[in-house]
Order: C-alpha cells, then sequence, then structure tokens
C-alpha cells in the first residue's frame, strides 16, 4: 500500500502525522511518500522535510519518501496523488472561527481520484474499532470501492456500521435497492459488517454526527457518489458538509 501525506509543517499537519504513524505502525509492506508544496520558494524545504522523514523512520519499517513540487497546492498534489499512484492519502484539517474547513483540505477531498483520509486538527486519539459507512438509498455505484473499507476493517479488527439517514417522508423498509446494497455490503466487508441503521434526518450531517457520538463511532467514511437524498444528493454537498465539521476522522473513498 502507498500512502501519500500532503505536509506542510503546520500545528495541522504535525497532528495528522501522529495519526499516520498509528495507522502505519511497524508494516513493512507500505510505503509513506511525504509532500511539500514549495508555493513560496522556501529554500529550506527539502531540508525540513528530510527531518519529518528521519523522525517518521524512528517510529516505523515502511519505506519513506519526500517530494518537494512546485506549483498550487490543490493541482499540484493531484498529480503527484495521479503519478504515484497513490492507494491512500492523508490530510489534516483546521477549522478557522469553528466554522471553515482548511481551504486546501476540502477541496482535495472533492477531487481526489483516490480514497482519503481527513483527521481535524484537534484529534489526538487513535483508535479504530468502530466504523460508520454513510450510505444513500441508491445503488453503490461502485461496488469495488468497499475494498478499501474493508482492508481499513481488517487491519484494526473494526466492525462497520451501515448508515442511511432518510429525510422527510421517506418510505421505511427494505427497497429493492436497500436489499441490493444490503448483498453487496455483507459480501465485500465480510464478518466485519455489523448491520444497516435507517434514522430520520432533516439535517443529514448532524444526524450522522450524533450517530457517532451516541454509538462511540472512531471513523466516519462515506462513498461520495451514493451519498444523501434530496438537495445534499450530489457528489460533492454531503461530503463536504460532513469535512467541514467532523470532529472525528472522515474516509472519503472514491
Amino acid at each position: 500500500m502507498k500512502i501519500l501525506v500532503p505536509f506542510d509543517f503546520t500545528e495541522t499537519a504535525n497532528n495528522a502525522l501522529s495519526y499516520v504513524k498509528k495507522f502505519v505502525g511497524y508494516d513493512e509492506n507500505t510505503e509513506v511518500v511525504f509532500v511539500y508544496v514549495n508555493e513560496n520558494e522556501d529554500s529550506k524545504a527539502e531540508e525540513k522535510l528530510e527531518a519529518v522523514k528521519t523522525d517518521f523512520e524512528e517510529h516505523s519499517i515502511s519505506k519513506v519518501r519526500t517530494l518537494v513540487v512546485k506549483g498550487e497546492f490543490h493541482a499540484a498534489i493531484l498529480k503527484v496523488v495521479e503519478a504515484e499512484a497513490s492507494d491512500l492519502v492523508f490530510i489534516g484539517t483546521s477549522l478557522v472561527n469553528d466554522k471553515k474547513l482548511n481551504t486546501n483540505a476540502s477541496k482535495f477531498v472533492l477531487s481526489a481520484d483516490c480514497p482519503v483520509i481527513v483527521i481535524p486538527k484537534d484529534y489526538d486519539a487513535f483508535k479504530i474499532k468502530k466504523i460508520a459507512l454513510v450510505i444513500g438509498e441508491d445503488l453503490i455505484h461502485n461496488s469495488k470501492l468497499l475494498q478499501t473499507l474493508l482492508m481499513v476493517a481488517r487491519r484494526f479488527s473494526a466492525k462497520v456500521d451501515v448508515l442511511t439517514v432518510k429525510k422527510g417522508e421517506a418510505e421505511y423498509g427494505y427497497t429493492n435497492e436497500d436489499e441490493k446494497n444490503e448483498n453487496t455490503i455483507s459480501y465485500y466487508l465480510e464478518d466485519f459488517y455489523s448491520g444497516h441503521v435507517f434514522i430520520d434526518g432533516p439535517d443529514i450531517p448532524e444526524s450522522i454526527f450524533k450517530y457517532a457520538e451516541e454509538k462511540h463511532i472512531d471513523l466516519i467514511s462515506i462513498l461520495p457518489r451514493n451519498n444523501a437524498e434530496g438537495e445534499l444528493s450530489s457528489k460533492g454537498a454531503l461530503t463536504k458538509a460532513l469535512s467541514e465539521v467532523s470532529k472525528i476522522p472522515l474516509l472519503v473513498i472514491d
């Protein structure tokens, strides 16, 4: 597995780095690539990134590399993701006035062509034992995407709750789509799948966070093209809403 970690030497990036160290652990089959986008022509960028690499290697037996690239952050990181054929990206986020997500992270999760784990700045714990997979009522558009979630569940022996939030007067009970999704999830997630929960939610993000708090969820996961109905049915709307205010890590699978 190849993990890409955009790094800008901020407190937010350092917090995400702590999470990555624990996620990777002592795994010799994982390669970690730290990337710094040198937008401001920092002459010491390579030296500073090498120091990050050295520190990481003290806690891991994984292969570690560094890259310093030029350009605008968003476009540059997307090019690196493609060039490196990254399997997973970790990126930190920070709230501004408790309302706005770091724009680099929010733009990236909506356009990255690989799974991304978003780490909130103030999240200083590490435990992945309970995962909530958020899906809508449409058919899962690409069942193979669940392989990423299975990888994480296997790695940490985590259970996966599947959560669907229904708005308004949506019909309850299993539709044909629900049944097909159930079969797909059961097949791909194996024994890590713990069940499918349907809840009311006029405010979908709020309902998801409430569920996560009540059930002690450690990681929220979302398939962006199968997420919600109504005004949040587009690829980006619910993902953006979750990533902006989530207090626990968010795995965006695409």
